[in-house]
């Protein structure tokens, strides 16, 4: 078996021998007998509800809590959300003070809790109740937030969950998640994060890897087989798979993920600068390798490594998934959430494990197809080496584009486009009797050079869009850049963002914010594409819009994602008239116009008047 064989079969035995002791030793390990299943009961049994509508004018409210289980009182809500009346007494018993491990000390319910509540008039219609809340097992588990509905029927001593005519708010994706982590059901656990990072893989964010693994491969001077290509695109896969687990636990641990803290100007410049340099290599402009002293060191403990090719395909695929890889999505979110609120680490970071290599399974069978069909040597192997670079740059101009004002932005993409349509032959003659391969590369040369003026010339007039380069010398608005509609007010501070929120209150307006970066490509997403949407637009008029730009990740940015419990960009969040949170509604990710606008439609328009 060949050295480097045997040397990752030995690390991938080491590690998860390493993963098998730290889950048994945060008692993970009963989840596979599905022990914890039995001492975890779902929600709906461990807090079992009844209402009932006691007076025309009074709601009693009643959870029969297990024994070792309890509720937070300050979690308790109650809301009308379609007017029918307003809640103007919420009676619930006196809470016991307990130093509560997830979030300090708190007041508690136990046993059988009944809530009282007193209307302004009595009902004289079938009435929708919302019910918000939260508990936890002394066990060591604490449950998602809970809403669900009720229907109240005027006249009658009787109620019932809300049925398909008054349905609740859809459960997104991010909750199923966080309910199912909750469940402790580890075989499904795992396959739902595989699938969710599977859907990940093909989305704007996992894009720039593919260039960069296929470099890697194009790069190995040392190439002989696919199974090296395999093995090569084995470790840059589960490099990446680790670091996301463990930068998942810690930004659980800590509040803030370590892929936001890194999104600055000097680490994207010298990240873009690695990939310029490891461009001109594949141009041949200079042969980028180790000093010949490291080579010497490397090649002592494993000379298959030739150079530590192996190596360097684990340091990239470490900072691809700390600086490349920083999008939200419902799934990450999902298991951050669950870690910061249970402190169950073991868990936690193999969901986010499994759901790395999820993201990661397209990515290992491009890379290992990738050194089967590649030529390895000869003027193929050149031209290819040299398409390769050419994506270097492009991931190098698309890292810099988070930094760059977007007029700048696009006058890199300019010279770009006019730097390979000159590598495609733009510019050179052809005889008559060019063949059709030829004649094909030059007219891309020339499609490429037509275009790369063009967004040279909109970048000169102030214009952004790499799709619409002249939009800036027409007199239409073009969407993105940082805001919602020309009407968002940026809050750059939490006392600025709370002093905004008494204002739409005191005016009876919803609130729609949005947590964006410029670093954060669903969050351009969002802004060219969901935003601007004429029946998002419709949705939105009424309603206050508000930006939290945390591009710059400074320390009030920090403090803001920080009190809006938001781990990365973007959260796009509802509160009604009253001022309070539509946490249900919360969209984290990228959501298509029609979507969007359904979602917060229920979130701004059918307003809850919680008490």
């Amino acid at each position: 078996m060949p050295t480097h064989v045997s040397r990752l079969t030995l690390l991938a035995l080491i590690f998860c021998s390493l993963l098998l002791a730290t889950a048994q030793a945060s008692g993970l390990g009963r989840l596979f007998g599905g022990s914890v299943t039995s001492s975890f009961p779902p929600v709906e049994e461990a807090f079992p509800l009844s209402v009932e509508l006691a007076a025309p004018q009074e709601v009693l409210a009643r959870w029969d809590t297990r024994d070792g289980f309890y509720l937070y009182r300050d979690k308790i809500a109650f809301a009308l959300p379609n007017g029918e009346a307003r809640i103007i007494e919420l009676t619930l018993p006196e809470g016991k003070l307990l130093d509560d491990p997830y979030f300090g000390p708190m007041q508690v319910l136990y046993g059988p809790i009944e809530a009282r509540l007193r209307l302004d008039r009595p009902l004289t219609r079938q009435a929708l109740l919302q019910i918000e809340y939260q508990g936890c097992a002394e066990a060591g588990l604490c449950y998602p937030p809970q809403t669900v509905h009720w229907t109240l029927t005027a006249g009658t001593a009787s109620a019932a969950p809300a049925t398909a005519t008054s349905p609740p708010p859809p459960l997104d994706e991010g909750s199923r998640l966080q309910s199912l982590l909750a469940g402790g059901n580890l075989p499904l656990i795992l396959g739902a994060f595989f699938v969710a990072g599977l859907l990940l893989a093909f989305t704007a964010c996992m894009y720039p890897m593919i260039p960069i693994l296929s470099g890697i491969i194009a790069g190995d001077r040392h190439r002989g087989s696919g199974l090296r290509s395999f093995l090569l695109s084995l470790t840059y896969v589960e490099a990446t798979a680790v670091t996301y687990a463990l930068a998942g636990v810690a930004a659980g641990f800590s509040g803030i993920a370590i892929q936001a803290n890194l999104q600055n100007p000097w680490i994207l410049g010298s990240f873009a600068g690695l990939f310029v340099l490891l461009s001109l290599s594949m141009f041949g402009v200079f042969n980028l390798q180790m000093p010949a002293a490291v080579q010497t060191r490397l090649s002592a403990l494993s000379a298959a490594q030739k150079g530590g090719t192996f190596i360097g395909a684990a340091v990239m695929g470490v900072l691809s998934a700390l600086i490349v890889g920083a999008c939200s999505g419902p799934a990450l979110i999902a298991a951050l959430a669950f870690i910061s609120t249970t402190g169950d680490y073991a868990l936690g970071g193999l969901a986010l494990f499994t759901l790395a290599n999820g993201m990661g399974l397209p990515l290992l069978l491009i890379g290992t197809a990738a050194g089967r069909f590649l030529p390895r040597s000869g003027p193929w192997m050149e031209r290819i080496r040299q398409l390769f670079g050419i994506a270097f740059l492009v991931v190098a101009v698309w890292l810099l584009e988070r930094l760059l004002p977007g007029h700048l932005a696009l006058a890199l993409w300019g010279a770009l486009l006019l730097g390979i349509a000159v590598f495609l032959g733009a510019f050179d003659q052809i005889t008559r009797d060019a063949g059709s391969l030829l004649r094909l590369r030059k007219f891309a040369g020339v499609l490429l050079l037509i275009w790369g003026s063009l967004l040279l010339l909109g970048a000169a007039g102030g214009s952004s869009d790499f799709w619409r380069p002249l939009a800036g010398f027409t007199a239409a608005t073009v969407p993105g850049d940082g805001q919602v509609t020309a009407t968002s007010r940026r809050v750059h501070t939490v006392a600025e963002l709370e002093a905004a929120l008494a204002q739409a209150r005191a005016a009876r307006r919803p609130v729609m914010l949005d947590v964006r970066a410029d670093w954060c490509v669903y969050c351009i997403q969002l802004e060219r594409t969901t935003f601007p949407a004429p029946e998002v637009q419709q949705v939105l008029r009424d309603a206050l819009l508000l930006t939290v730009d945390v591009t710059a990740m400074s320390n009030d940015d920090k403090a803001l994602l920080n009190h809006l419990d938001v781990f990365l960009p973007p959260a796009v969040i509802f509160y009604d008239a009253n001022g309070n949170e539509r946490r249900e509604f919360r969209v984290v990710g990228f959501l298509e116009p029609a979507a969007f606008a359904a979602r917060a439609r229920q979130a701004l328009l059918d307003e809850a008047q919680p008490l």
